[in-house]
């Protein structure tokens, strides 16, 4: 896999690859978790089918944390693609206490959904503390029919994946005028969860 890692302070180019992302851990935060992926995951991560391009910003975002990928070698697009967007979703959740608090339960109440499996949580760079992605809050509180949906997802299917799929528009969720919906917007809209429970089972 052809990934150079690289000295770089610079962060300016990092904020403004990431604008609107509000990255909750900053961009220190950012550069620890897409190390720890790299990581774990840079020797055994294989592309699936042809792999597309970086984007000029997961370009800038990955360059200013260091990794810089061969762009001769196909491969290494994959594992860079997978690591920004890790980082950054791992960057923009929120520590679980202040998810508690949002919430309005306990830190225990957050764990205990965690292991259930009705809420999805992620390691922060420590690889201990929890964090929740916020896809799956609101101004208000919980995304509605979340849990629903979320026990119906496979234990193991990869927290990027899940991510992706409540952000990902589906053809199964149409809006009156025939557009498709993500799933987030589908249960924001109040929409019956039962449809994306049914595709969430798919995963």
């Amino acid at each position: 896999m052809a990934v150079a890692l690289r000295d770089n302070n610079g962060f300016a180019e990092l904020k403004q690859a990431l604008t609107g992302l509000q990255l909750r851990g900053g961009e220190q935060e950012f550069a620890r978790v897409a190390a720890a992926f790299l990581k774990r995951h840079g020797d055994r991560f294989r592309p699936h089918g042809r792999p597309e391009p970086l984007s000029a910003a997961e370009k800038a975002a990955l360059d200013m944390v260091g990794v810089v990928a061969n762009q001769s070698d196909p491969d290494a697009a994959p594992l860079l693609k997978a690591t920004a967007n890790h980082a950054a979703l791992v960057s923009t959740a929120l520590p679980l206490a202040e998810a508690a608090a949002k919430l309005g339960v306990t830190d225990g109440r957050l764990r205990q959904r965690v292991r259930e499996g009705t809420l999805l949580a992620v390691h922060a760079s420590d690889g201990r503390s929890l964090r929740v992605p916020v896809f799956q809050l609101t101004e208000s509180g919980e995304l509605p029919g979340l849990r629903t949906v979320m026990r119906a997802i496979r234990r193991d299917v990869r927290p990027l994946q899940v991510a992706a799929f409540f952000s990902t528009p589906q053809s199964d969720l149409e809006n009156a005028d025939g557009v498709p919906m993500t799933p987030i917007d589908w249960l924001l809209a109040g929409n019956d969860p039962d449809p994306v429970r049914e595709l969430a089972q798919s995963l």
